[in-house]
C-alpha cells in the first residue's frame, strides 16, 4: 500500500478527498490528515508518507513552504499541489521545488486518480530498483565472505578491512571463529528450492536473535547450501563456553518452533583474516562427524580432532578395487570385496556409528558407478532413495550387510541392460594411441592408461573384453604386423625395421618375430623371394 497525506485547512475538502476515491482498492492508504503545514511536519516526523496532497493557501505555513521542508527532509516523497489559484508563478515555483504534479480546483475524480496511479507506478519502480540493488549488494557481499573462508582472497589486511566496511561490516577485533550450519535432512523434508530457502532464512533470523552480543556474528550463505557464521570475538573476557551455549540454544529454538533440527560444526579461534580459511575447514571436519556422533548437536573441532585420522575404517584402495569390479560387472568380484570389508568390521568389533560411515562410503561408490555409466540414480533405486535413513532401520549388522550387497547386485543388473559405451570408448582410444605410438620402445600398459586417464587394471580388463586380446599382446601384434609390412617391401636393414617398430635390439626383435610368426625375418624374406 502507498501511504498518502492530505494537508488542507478546509475540513470539507479533506472529507471530500477521503470519499472521492476507493483508496484501498487502488492500493492507497490515507495515513495522515493535517490542517496546516506545521501540523503536517509534526505528524510526518513520526510517520513519513509516500505521497502528499497539499493545498497551497493555508495559515501558519503555506503549501510552498511546506513543500520546501518536506523535500529537504524526505527527498523520495512525491508531492502534488492542489489549489484554486491559476497563476503561472505558483506552477513555476512548484516545479523548482521538485513537485511531481499540480492540480487546479475544481478537478475531476479521474484526474486525481490518474495522477495518483502515475505516482504509484513510479514509486513501485523505484522500490523494485532499490530491492534489486540490495539483492545485488547482498550477493557481492556473500561472494567476498566466501572468498575469505575459502582462502581465495589475496588482499592485504587493510584492503580486506576497506572492502568489509563497504558492506557495512566493521571489525572491532580480528579474532575469528567459523561456524557451519546444516539443516538436517533438508533435501528429504522439502523438495522445492523455495521452501529450503525459506527455512534457511528462518534459521538465519533466529540465529541473529539468539546469540550472545559479546560474539559479533556475520551470517551468510556458504557453499553447498550451508549457512556460515563468521564470528568475531569482541569481549575477550567472555569464555568460549558461552559462545557454544548460544549455538546450543539456537538448536533448541529451531526444534521447538520450526519442528526440524540443525547440526553445527565449530572451528577453532584464529587470529587475523588469513587463518579464517583454516577455521572454516575445521568447522567442516567437525560437521562431517555428525555421521558418527549424530545430528541435532553442536560439534567442535577440538572435540573430534584427536580422533581424526585414527578411525578404524577400511583402506581407500578398497573403493578403487570395488569400482573396477563394478565396471566389469563382475558380481562375484564385488561380493568377495564386500565380504572382506564386512568380515573386517566384525573382527574389529567397530561401533554402529563407524559401521554407518563405512556403509555410506560403500554406497557412494555404487552411486558413482551408476552416474559415470550415464544413468540417473533415481531410475535404478527410485525417487525416494535415502540410504542413511534405510541403514538405520535395520536391527542387525547382518541385515545391513545383505541390503548393501543387494544394492550392488541391483546396480550391476541395471547397467547390464545397456551397452557399456564408456568402456568401449576407452578401449578404442587406447587402441588408437597404440597404433600411433608403437615405435616408442617404452610403450607399456601404464603409459597407455595415463593417456586415456584410467586405472591400469581397469584398462587391462576393458581392453581384453572389447578386443579379445590383452593390451600388451596387442602392442606386440601391431608391431609384428608393421614389421612384416616393411620386410615385404625389401631393401631395408633389419636393424632399421626393428627400431621403427619399437625394438632397440635387432637380435631380440628377430627372436620376437620368430616367436610370433613361427619363422625368423630372414626366413620370411627368403620364402617370399
Amino acid at each position: 500500500m502507498q501511504t498518502v497525506m492530505i494537508v488542507d485547512d478546509e475540513s470539507i475538502f479533506r472529507e471530500y478527498l477521503r470519499g472521492v476515491l476507493d483508496w484501498d482498492t487502488l492500493g492507497f492508504e490515507i495515513s495522515i490528515e493535517a490542517r496546516n503545514g506545521v501540523e503536517a511536519l509534526e505528524l510526518c516526523a513520526a510517520n513519513p508518507v509516500d505521497i502528499a496532497l497539499i493545498d497551497i493557501t493555508m495559515p501558519f505555513m503555506d503549501g510552498l513552504e511546506l513543500t520546501r521542508k518536506l523535500k529537504a527532509q524526505y527527498p523520495e516523497m512525491s508531492i502534488v499541489l492542489i489549489t484554486g489559484h491559476n497563476e503561472f508563478e505558483y506552477a513555476r515555483t512548484a516545479l523548482k521545488l521538485g513537485v511531481e504534479d499540480y492540480i487546479l480546483k475544481p478537478f475531476s475524480k479521474d484526474e486525481l486518480m490518474l495522477t495518483l496511479l502515475k505516482l504509484q507506478q513510479e514509486h513501485r519502480k523505484v522500490q523494485q530498483e532499490n530491492l534489486t540493488y540490495k539483492e545485488n549488494q547482498q550477493l557481492v557481499k556473500e561472494s567476498f565472505l566466501n572468498q575469505l573462508i575459502s582462502g581465495d582472497c589475496m588482499l592485504t589486511h587493510e584492503e580486506i578491512m576497506t572492502r568489509l566496511g563497504q558492506y557495512n561490516i566493521h571489525i572491532q577485533s580480528p579474532v575469528f571463529v567459523v561456524a557451519c550450519i546444516e539443516i538436517d535432512h533438508i533435501d528429504r523434508k522439502w523438495e522445492k528450492i523455495s521452501e529450503r530457502l525459506l527455512m534457511k532464512y528462518a534459521v538465519t533470523n533466529i540465529l541473529n536473535e539468539a546469540l550472545d552480543d559479546s560474539w559479533k556474528h556475520h551470517i551468510f550463505n556458504g557453499p553447498e547450501g550451508r549457512i556460515v557464521g563468521l564470528i568475531e570475538h569482541v569481549d575477550h573476557h567472555n569464555p568460549m563456553a558461552s559462545f557454544l551455549d548460544g549455538y546450543r540454544r539456537l538448536g533448541e529454538l529451531i526444534k521447538k518452533y520450526l519442528n526440524f533440527t540443525i547440526t553445527i560444526g565449530i572451528g577453532r579461534s584464529k587470529q587475523g583474516f588469513k587463518d579464517i580459511h583454516e577455521s572454516y575447514q575445521e568447522a567442516l571436519v567437525a560437521l562431517q562427524n555428525k555421521f558418527v556422533l549424530g545430528h541435532d548437536r553442536v560439534i567442535t573441532y577440538e572435540s573430534v580432532a584427536t580422533e581424526v585420522g585414527k578411525q578404524a575404517f577400511y583402506p581407500v584402495e578398497v573403493n578403487e578395487k570395488l569400482l573396477i569390479q563394478l565396471r566389469m560387472r563382475n558380481s562375484e568380484g564385488v561380493q568377495h570385496i564386500l565380504d572382506g570389508v564386512f568380515d573386517s568390521i566384525l573382527e574389529r568389533r567397530l561401533s554402529i556409528e563407524h559401521v554407518y560411515v563405512i556403509c555410506i562410503g560403500l554406497i557412494a561408490v555404487n552411486l558413482a558407478y551408476i552416474t559415470e555409466s550415464g544413468h540417473p540414480v533415481e531410475e535404478c533405486f527410485g525417487e525416494n532413495f535415502f540410504p542413511y535413513n534405510e541403514i538405520r532401520k535395520f536391527e542387525s549388522l547382518e541385515m545391513t550387510f545383505e541390503w548393501i550387497k543387494e544394492l550392488f547386485h541391483k546396480a550391476i543388473r541395471y547397467t547390464g541392460q545397456y551397452k557399456n559405451t564408456r568402456a568401449a570408448k576407452i578401449a578404442q582410444s587406447a587402441k588408437a594411441y597404440i597404433e600411433q605410438c608403437y615405435p616408442d620402445p617404452e610403450l607399456q600398459l601404464e603409459q597407455v592408461a595415463q593417456h586415456v586417464f584410467i586405472n591400469a587394471s581397469y584398462l587391462r580388463a576393458v581392453f581384453k573384453k572389447e578386443f579379445g586380446v590383452t593390451l600388451s599382446d596387442y602392442i606386440t601384434q601391431y608391431r609384428m604386423k608393421k614389421a612384416k609390412e616393411q620386410l615385404g617391401q625389401g631393401g631395408l636393414r633389419l636393424s632399421d625395421i626393428a627400431e621403427s617398430v619399437g625394438y632397440s635390439d635387432a637380435g631380440y626383435f628377430s627372436k620376437s618375430f620368430k616367436k610370433f610368426y613361427g619363422y625368423s625375418p630372414s626366413e620370411y624374406e627368403k620364402n617370399r623371394s
